[in-house]
Formats: structure tokens, C-alpha cells, sequence
């Protein structure tokens, strides 16, 4: 069990490399989102402001969630069924409780 150690680990890095680059640029993007739509807000633009705050908020709700959507492909092509399940599992939670939100 310990010799799939290293090989797993090192299957894991891009993986984790993939997800902190996407995490950083979603962040920034999210960022110049929310900061666009504060400017266009205090010049009166509301329409346009309102499309890119929105985008901003609704961009950094689905980065997690991508990043769940990546981790559950990685484990599925390393055929780690316990890991893909819980992975969908959360996916599904954070699915769930978006409803309820909305709902309620």
C-alpha cells in the first residue's frame, strides 16, 4: 500500500496545480467583475451594473464547485471509486443546499 503512495501523489500534483491556477484567475476574474460593477453602480449605470456584480457573485459560488467537478474526472480516470463517490456526494450537497437557498 505504501508503494502507491508516491505514484498517487505525484498522479495529484497537476491535478493540484490545475485547481490553484484556476482558484487564482477565477479569483481575479471575479474580482474585476465585482469592482467593474461597483464603478459602473456609483456612475448611475444600474443595468450594467447589476450584470457584472451578478457575474462576479455567481463566479465565485461555482469555483468550488468546479473544482469538485475536476476532482471527481481526476478520480475518476484513477478509477478510485470511494474517492469519485464522495466527491459526487458533495457535489450533490452543495447542489441541495443551493435549492433550499433558492426555495426558502
Amino acid at each position: 500500500m505504501t508503494q502507491n503512495l508516491p505514484t498517487t501523489m505525484n498522479d495529484d500534483q497537476p491535478l493540484a496545480r490545475r485547481i490553484a491556477t484556476l482558484m487564482r484567475v477565477g479569483t481575479v476574474v471575479a474580482a474585476f467583475l465585482l469592482t467593474g460593477g461597483a464603478v459602473l453602480l456609483s456612475t448611475q449605470m444600474v443595468g450594467a451594473a447589476t450584470v457584472l456584480l451578478a457575474g462576479g457573485c455567481g463566479l465565485l459560488i461555482l469555483l468550488p464547485v468546479i473544482r469538485l467537478a475536476m476532482m471527481a474526472i481526476h478520480f475518476a480516470r484513477l478509477t478510485d471509486k470511494r474517492f469519485v463517490l464522495i466527491t459526487i456526494a458533495v457535489v450533490t450537497f452543495v447542489f441541495m443546499g443551493g435549492v433550499v437557498g433558492v426555495v426558502l
